[in-house]
């Protein structure tokens, strides 16, 4: 009798949970949502940017072998931005302890004010304050490698550059010899044993990119060969490597055949305003015309090629770039994918501090296509906006660009939803917290039930495409109600559905 009043009792139990489930509408689209649970959550008012705590690796010397180690430590980090600035700055002011040594034991290490680290495509360039010129070379050979192993615990960064005060300081006393983009290694390789004062040599290159549309540029890195070590050769062999590309993953475009385009030798000079050498580059007349009808604006060709030039070739001061007779001073931006600015070049020399605004990444984005499905596709986004969940709500309320639509892609939301209607946002865990305002769930209204499923894991797959973010839960005006129009059963939290995308 006791078996079976228990089995009785387990019966109920899960007839119970039966009736938590969410309700399933008969479609040719799967629903994935989890089970409704009391919800111990807060809708957010207004963007509240709360910190996650993760156990991340620092790569220090241990104190017996003077070798690095990976050291986990448990750190705050910040919401929408990677976690890259905010860990390399732990790993600078660690003191050490019992096992572990400083980075750098006699000198300060810090990033570089206003621009201390870019990330656009898989590649990161990490920008020191002058003090690390201080560091003999041993030093700072150990200092780049630990800077590349921690930064690459990431997927997403495999690729490292490391420059000091804006300019790449090259391996030798002289910084004549480039580093080139660095790999995570282990601790017997050396970083730059391939690199030799004369004769030909290959190393990896950041190469960047004009991005589809005039919309910035992209980091591309690759090995690339150099037939000797003078600025001259190194010069044009960027140029070439401008003008063709490996990867198809990225929204990219090359340039005309560049070396083709120049009217005179490539000169180098020393700098008598900015310390260090300066690049000239003299363009024909119809090289302009050549660049419009690629698709690359004018501030986009000399953005591409002052990034270029000036992340892989050590102590350049800056650029100047002439086309027919005129010499390049002043520009009008229209390759910026937010805002624009009017850029004077002092004394007409370009620096690559002009250009940090250009540099984009590309973020997955889940759009409608045409057989009623959604479909992953790669979006071109500012560097720092690649984890902002609300500039990213913004882009899927957005009309799709000539680009998208020649694809046959178009946004999964209504019509009339707009960036206001997320009234705010935060992170619970692995849990992204959506309070919508009563439009957005109106909206729905003048949808099917294919469509609203479409324009809710438009939200959903593409929110969980960013780092830590698993599941999304919505609210509408601070409250659960059980469905968007009796389309969509709301309570509980959606995950990723890859059954809706092709």
């Amino acid at each position: 009798m006791r078996e079976t009043a228990l089995l009785c009792l387990l019966l109920s139990a899960c007839m119970a949970l039966t009736a938590c489930s969410p309700k399933i509408e008969s479609s040719n689209l799967p629903a994935v949502t989890l089970a409704p649970a009391l919800s111990v959550y807060q809708p957010p008012d207004g963007d509240e940017q709360r910190k996650r705590i993760e156990t991340v690796m620092l790569y220090l010397p241990a104190k017996a072998t003077q070798q690095l180690a990976a050291v986990p430590v448990k750190m705050s980090l910040p919401p929408n931005r990677h976690p890259a600035e905010t860990v390399l700055s732990r790993l600078f002011s660690f003191t050490g302890d019992e096992v572990s040594e400083p980075i750098a034991k006699d000198t300060e290490i810090s990033l570089y004010a206003g621009r201390p680290v870019e990330i656009s495509g898989n590649t990161a360039t990490v920008n020191l304050d002058a003090s690390a010129l201080a560091l003999n070379n041993a030093a700072m050979e150990q200092l780049c490698r630990a800077i590349t192993n921690t930064l690459c615990q990431w997927g997403d960064i495999q690729y490292v550059n490391v420059l000091v005060a804006d300019k790449q300081t090259g391996v030798d006393i002289a910084s004549s010899l480039p580093m080139g983009s660095l790999r995570k290694t282990k601790n017997e390789e050396s970083l730059w044993e391939k690199q030799a004062s004369s004769g030909r040599f290959t190393l990896n290159a950041t190469l960047y990119y004009p991005a589809l549309l005039g919309k910035g540029v992209m980091a591309e890195t690759r090995a690339v060969t150099f037939f000797d070590s003078s600025l001259e050769n190194m010069v044009e062999s960027l140029l070439v490597a401008l003008s063709s590309k490996e990867s198809t993953d990225i929204n990219t475009c090359v340039f005309p055949e560049l070396m083709a385009l120049l009217k005179e030798d490539i000169y180098i000079t020393t700098s008598t305003t900015g310390g260090g050498q300066e690049i000239f580059l003299s363009f024909l007349s119809e090289a302009n015309d050549v660049f419009i009808n690629a698709g690359i604006p004018r501030s986009i060709m000399v953005a591409s090629i002052t990034l270029t030039l000036t992340t892989f070739l050590p102590n350049i001061a800056g650029i100047r770039i002439q086309v027919g007779n005129e010499t390049i001073s002043a520009l009008a931006p229209t390759g910026l994918v937010t805002g624009k600015r009017e850029m004077q070049f002092e004394n007409g020399l370009i620096r690559r501090r002009d250009f940090t605004p250009f540099i984009t990444d590309q973020i997955p984005v889940y759009y409608a296509n045409e057989r009623g499905k959604l479909q992953k596709t790669l979006v071109t986004v500012p560097s720092n906006e690649s984890q902002n969940v609300r500039y990213i709500f913004d882009m899927l309320t957005q009309d799709a660009d000539q680009y998208l639509s020649a694809r046959g892609l178009k946004k999964a939301l209504a019509g009339g939803v707009s960036a206001s209607d997320l009234i705010g946002y935060t992170m619970e865990g692995d849990t992204l917290l959506l309070n919508m305002s009563n439009n957005f769930s109106e909206s729905f209204n003048n949808l099917s039930t294919d469509e609203s499923r479409l324009a809710i894991y438009s939200i959903v797959n593409t929110m969980c495409e960013l780092r830590g973010i698993r599941r999304v839960r919505f609210f509408v005006s601070g409250e659960q109600p059980e469905s968007f129009s009796d389309i969509i059963f709301l309570p509980g939290e959606f995950i990723r559905n890859p059954g809706i995308v092709d």
